[in-house]
């Protein structure tokens, strides 16, 4: 069962607005969880030998380090103050993203939350981008924060998938809703379903229709199955990155739920899935969550 006692937060050095530590105040205060605020860096600069000898490359790192710390430290002065239970890391490593996972590991918090903002197509294809690596090896649910605050009373969307047609686990969209309603009941939010029918052509040919009164019928079943009433269930034949950004617009909902699952077969740095459409199209939080049976470091997809 979902629930929220240890919390990692990720900070981005040097960056004045941290959407990750605002949306973990709000959810320790919900919650009573305890926070750790961590940095992960690294620096060709620093390394030994390619500026600075080893010796002094190593203590300018520890040196870094020390003020990464005194920066968490100040952050977590004003949580602590309102009751909070905050403690504060670093890391130095490359890539980053490793040193993050490293973390989590040791850690185990119950859920990771890390600050995101839009992504060239460019950026994507070539550097990699350390958000995405994240939505594939993550072994803890992960909250990407962006800028939009969220509402006194919280919706969240469950993306659920009742036809498992993209090869999800039935048990995945259970858990999807379990997650939402437990963020839902601790922040007295409001739980929404969302379905999206749609199907891309095959081989050039028209798109494939779906029987809308059948998926319609699903949902609605499945929201009932947790008390979610019928005007809380959507679905939409529209493509998903069209449609569900349209829908957290119309509802103002403070973050998606979805789904990730291993995709081995695929290559890593594949462009255009459904996660990399729809976080730069999102103006809302994205919870990612994985299977139970997911192995810890399993490459995944939305």
């Amino acid at each position: 069962m979902f629930e929220l006692n240890k919390i990692l937060v990720i900070i981005e050095s040097g960056v004045e607005k941290q959407p990750a530590l605002e949306r973990a105040r709000q959810l320790a205060k919900y919650s009573e969880a305890e926070l750790e605020l961590f940095i992960a860096e690294h620096s060709t600069y620093l390394e030994d030998g390619f500026y600075f000898e080893p010796v002094r490359a190593r203590e300018l790192r520890r040196e870094h380090g020390e003020k990464n710390l005194a920066v968490l430290e100040e952050m977590a002065q004003p949580l602590r103050e309102n009751g909070l239970e905050v403690s504060c890391a670093t890391a130095w490593g490359n890539p980053p993203y490793e040193e993050i996972i490293r973390r989590v590991d040791e850690l185990k918090p119950d859920l990771v939350i890390k600050s995101t903002r839009h992504h060239e197509r460019l950026a994507r294809l070539v550097l990699g981008n350390e958000d995405w690596e994240l939505i594939r090896y993550c072994p803890a649910p992960l909250l990407l924060a962006k800028d939009q605050d969220w509402d006194f009373h919280p919706r969240f969307i469950a993306a659920v998938d009742p036809e498992h047609s993209h090869d999800k686990p039935a048990s995945l969209d259970h858990k999807l809703i379990q997650v939402a309603g437990y963020m839902a009941a601790v922040s007295d939010g409001l739980v929404h379903l969302y379905h999206s029918t749609h199907l891309p052509p095959l081989a050039g040919m028209y798109p494939i229709e779906s029987d809308y009164q059948v998926d319609s019928a699903k949902i609605r079943d499945l929201g009932a199955q947790y008390d979610i009433a019928q005007a809380q269930c959507h679905v939409s034949g529209a493509d998903i990155s069209t449609s569900l950004s349209e829908l957290t617009a119309d509802l103002r909902a403070s973050a998606v739920v979805m789904g990730a699952v291993s995709r081995s077969r695929l290559d890593r740095m594949l462009i255009g899935n459904t996660a990399e459409r729809l976080l730069d199209r999102l103006e809302c939080d994205v919870l990612v969550v994985k299977p139970d049976a997911a192995n810890s470091h399993d490459k995944i997809l939305l």
